[in-house]
């Protein structure tokens, strides 16, 4: 047999037998490391493709890629090993605990009364404005019961003083609890300044609304639509009927001082033409107007001056010069307000006068050839008498001239007053045909009534 050749020979013998185009020193010179991303010789010995990449750069891509400018960093393919390894690790999430809530003490049940409390205010909260608007229903029933009491009794204007009062008091303690504006945050408010301020709101509308449905029949009886009087009775309307409305009060109305301070001061200025004349029934009239007039002026101003700058001789001097201008402003258009509690009971116009001091029987039209003279009678409800009454006879708006008549017999009820007059044939004018007025005024030239009728050609 044969001997084999050792290890030792070999190697000895591929160091001799190296390829011949090799110079020693290309065999001497060591081979330099492979950079990022490189192949290892060894790897392609072993049949591993030679494009497998060694790490996965990551966070030490900056610094591999900074070392393969320079020398390569070993270090750096050691931590980018270590780095993906640990990265393609399963992950291994920790069992999930279940925490069991404590134990509640044991709670008695709920009383019938809490269970009654909150059914009432889930109720109250889904039907509110079903509700609000039933009250406004039922204020407007309550306001026309009282105007229909206010028919029968003008004795109880008196008290409309009392009222207007509290309702002041109210009013002024209002503004100062709850401020106006964006300074009433009631809605958001805490629950005692929210219940103060639904009472006091509730018993302004009430005592609002007592007042000034009161004054809706006096002022229409005393108002007249052909005189233009009836003016200020619709805008007492239209404050009676905003005082009904909720919504419109609370949030609206009570929320800014300017409204509240005009809705006061036209409020303020219908009672007192009333309640005056029931305080002091021998009073004039315009006199009534006059006082009224420069109340409601100078509360309206009083809304918005503290009463502390008064003191001070500018202000003071601006707000009389206010008042007084207010004054003479009421006493010039006196034509436009009616004379209450004053009105017509009875009136009208007709050919002759019987013995009792009516009239034969009254005419509202009439043909021209038929006109000759005519008699023009009135009965006046006063409360005092203060004023002269007397007739103003007008064609077409044009005044015509007539004679009074002193009619010596009396209305049987001491507080109706007789006013009768006569226009004879003389006084006429060359055309009759048209509308003809006879108003019942006063001294001062406030009207009272009117009666009416038409010549026609």
């Amino acid at each position: 047999m044969g001997e084999h050749p050792s290890v030792h020979d070999d190697t000895e013998r591929t160091q001799k037998s190296g390829p011949p185009d090799v110079a020693p020193a290309d065999r001497a010179r060591p081979e330099p490391e492979p950079a990022a991303g490189a192949t290892l010789a060894s790897d392609e010995g072993r049949g591993a493709p030679a494009d497998r990449t060694l790490f996965d750069g990551g966070p030490f891509a900056k610094k591999a890629a900074a070392s393969s400018v320079g020398a390569p960093d070993p270090n750096a393919m050691t931590a980018g090993r270590k780095f993906s390894s640990e990265f393609d690790a399963p992950t291994i999430e920790p069992p999930t605990i279940r925490v069991e809530p404590p134990a509640r003490p044991h709670e008695a049940p709920p009383s019938k009364w809490a269970e009654t409390k909150e059914i009432a205010k889930e109720f109250l909260h889904k039907h509110e404005s079903k509700i609000w608007w039933l009250h406004t229903a039922y204020a407007l029933s309550l306001g026309a019961f009282v105007a229909t009491f206010s028919q029968k009794g003008f004795e109880q204007a008196r008290f409309l003083t009392l009222s207007l009062g509290f309702v002041w008091l109210l009013v002024v303690a209002f503004f100062r609890f709850f401020g106006t504006g964006a300074q009433q945050d009631f809605i958001t408010a805490w629950p005692g300044a929210r219940r103060r301020f639904f009472i006091m709101t509730y018993l302004m509308k009430n005592l609002f609304q007592g007042m000034l449905f009161f004054l809706l029949p006096l002022y229409y009886r005393s108002g007249s639509s052909d005189a233009k009087t009836i003016g200020v009775m619709y805008l007492l309307a239209g404050c009676a009927i905003l005082s009904t409305l909720d919504l419109v009060f609370d949030r609206v109305l009570l929320r800014f001082k300017l409204i509240a301070s005009l809705f006061f001061a036209v409020t303020l200025f219908g009672v007192m033409n009333v309640a005056i004349p029931a305080l002091i029934p021998d009073m004039q009239t315009v006199v009534t107007l006059l006082v009224s007039g420069g109340l409601a002026v100078a509360t309206f101003f009083l809304f918005h001056i503290p009463l502390a700058s008064l003191r001070r001789p500018l202000v003071a001097g601006a707000f009389v010069s206010c008042v007084f201008l207010g004054v003479i402003t009421f006493y010039i258009g006196r034509t436009a307000f009616p004379a209450v509690p004053m009105y017509v009971k009875a009136g009208g116009v007709g050919p002759s006068i019987t013995n009792d001091g009516t009239l034969s029987f009254e005419m509202r039209s009439l043909r021209a050839e038929s006109f000759s003279e005519l008699f023009a009678v009135t009965d006046v409800a006063v409360v005092g008498h203060g004023d002269t009454l007397v007739h103003v006879w007008r064609h077409d708006g044009k005044e015509v001239s007539h004679v009074d008549v002193t009619n010596e017999t009396r209305p049987k009820d001491k507080n109706l007053v007789r006013v009768a007059s006569r226009l004879p044939e003389s006084h006429r004018p060359e055309s009759v045909s048209g509308h003809w007025t006879v108003d019942v005024v006063t001294g001062s030239g406030q009207i009272v009534g009117r009666v009416a009728f038409d010549v026609r050609p």
